[in-house]
């Protein structure tokens, strides 16, 4: 069973009605559609790919700032930036760095990196970031 009241503020004004959400009630009914393996193609981001690249070397970098025990602040000394970059890449909002500039904090953060070619495609060819 499902409850919705209206809250009154401090002032005693009423919620107003647009902002109250209704429910139906009764059977909820769920559709299961097997993902891609890629969140951001399915989702339907540009170039989904590269995002998923950027994510992972984001997720290593901090995984690698925790591992460390660094403060941002700390972590960025390390990379040569500021500490908003570093709390970017933590958070994962990674619009303002490249593929390659998230290799080179990679690097800065001690890990090897290898870039390798395999098979040539008609088309566009993929992009992997592994570990």
């Amino acid at each position: 069973m499902l409850h919705v009241f209206q809250k009154k503020s401090k002032s005693g004004k009423a919620t107003p009605k647009a902002d109250i959400e209704k429910t139906k009630t009764g059977k909820k009914h769920s559709t299961i559609t097997q993902g891609s393996g890629n969140v951001f193609a399915d989702m339907g981001v540009p170039e989904p790919e590269h995002a998923l690249a950027k994510a992972k070397l984001a997720a290593e970098i901090a995984a690698a700032i925790e591992e460390d025990d660094l403060t941002q602040t700390e972590a960025a000394e390390r990379l040569g930036t500021d500490q908003a970059k570093v709390s970017a890449i933590v958070r994962g909002r990674l619009d303002q760095f490249s593929t390659e500039r998230l290799l080179q904090y990679a690097q800065m953060m001690g890990y090897d990196l290898e870039i390798r070619f395999s098979g040539r495609h008609q088309g566009t060819g993929h992009l992997r970031i592994g570990t």
